[in-house]
């Protein structure tokens, strides 16, 4: 009795489901969605595939890739690891990196270039392009980085300025 009571018990067992969410198809205008949704969205793991031949087979959290995945472009090229917000970063060296842009909707695909800034401005990062003498940075990256070191030195020089006080006394 025992034993047919714990067969019974095993069946029933593998007979639930252990994916909570629903595993579906989603169209979106770049490419059509099959994996997990919530809620009427791709969120969790699958495969988008792009209009154009690309494959992003990953993490999607609320139609937003988000986690852990891979895309495989058009061409071949391979981008692999974590995905924040839609965008991969690949390190070309200590200071030039690329930026991958994923999205579901719009313009799904777009790649570019970053260069690191110098000095006060070290920890941001510019717009660069592509060119036949290697990557440089963009009119646009130009004028970024201009703006944000002057807005750097501003702040050094206002807080030697408005700081002081003190002294006095008697």
């Amino acid at each position: 009795m025992i034993k047919k009571f714990k067969t019974v018990l095993f069946i029933l067992l593998l007979s639930l489901p252990f994916n909570i969410a629903n595993s579906d198809t989603l169209n979106f205008s770049v490419g059509t969605w099959e994996g997990d949704v919530k809620k009427g969205k791709a969120h969790g793991k699958g495969v988008l595939t792009f209009k154009n031949g690309a494959v992003y087979e990953g993490k999607i959290s609320k139609n937003r890739i988000h986690g852990t995945g891979k895309l495989i472009s058009k061409d071949g090229e391979v981008y692999e690891g974590k995905w924040r917000y839609g965008k991969f970063y690949q390190k070309i060296d200590k200071k030039i990196r690329k930026t991958i842009i994923l999205q579901t909707e719009g313009r799904f695909y777009w790649e570019r270039h970053e260069i690191k800034g110098k000095g006060q401005v070290r920890n941001k990062w510019f717009e660069a392009e592509k060119t036949s003498s290697g990557i440089t940075l963009t009119s646009k990256g130009k004028k970024d980085m201009e703006a944000a070191i002057n807005e750097a030195l501003a702040g050094i020089g206002g807080e030697a300025a408005a700081g002081g006080g003190g002294g006095g006394g008697c």
